[in-house]
């Protein structure tokens, strides 16, 4: 999940960073960055998963953060996702828009934001844990 989270982060910032040099193309940097470690992955893919598989994961899951940022910043936040990986797209949005909102309300509702998410992926991590433990404490079956 975190590699999911650097590459939302990373989208969004690359987008602010465009929308603050007042540039025409603002969605160009997520999307070569994007192709760059898709066609990396291709090239190397069958000599890394001998040799270090977790890096084609790793880049696997920050391009989809990429792209699920990227989506959710073109469509201005219409196209949505609701789950875990959802979250962590919004939150990695909202972490990159602390270095560029300098008001002090858009700071605020910021921070207010990404501690909602960071409380929601909290409860929703240790829900998971404590169900798995419960799970397995109660011998529980599913029939």
């Amino acid at each position: 999940m975190l590699f999911f989270f650097f590459g939302s982060f990373s989208s969004s910032f690359l987008i602010e960073i465009a929308i603050k040099r007042n540039a025409k193309n603002v969605f160009i940097l997520p999307v070569v960055t994007e192709s760059v470690i898709l066609i990396l992955i291709a090239i190397f893919g069958n000599d890394l998963i001998n040799t270090h598989p977790n890096t084609i994961a790793f880049g696997l899951l920050f391009v989809m953060g990429l792209q699920n940022s990227l989506v959710t910043r073109i469509s201005n936040e219409t196209v949505r996702t609701r789950h875990l990986t959802g979250l962590f797209t919004d939150l990695g949005i909202e972490l990159s828009q602390l270095f560029f909102y300098k008001t002090q309300p858009q700071i605020l509702k910021l921070n207010s934001n990404i501690r909602l998410r960071l409380r929601i992926i909290c409860f929703f991590f240790t829900g998971g844990i404590l169900g798995g433990v419960f799970y397995e404490k109660l011998k529980l079956s599913v029939l």
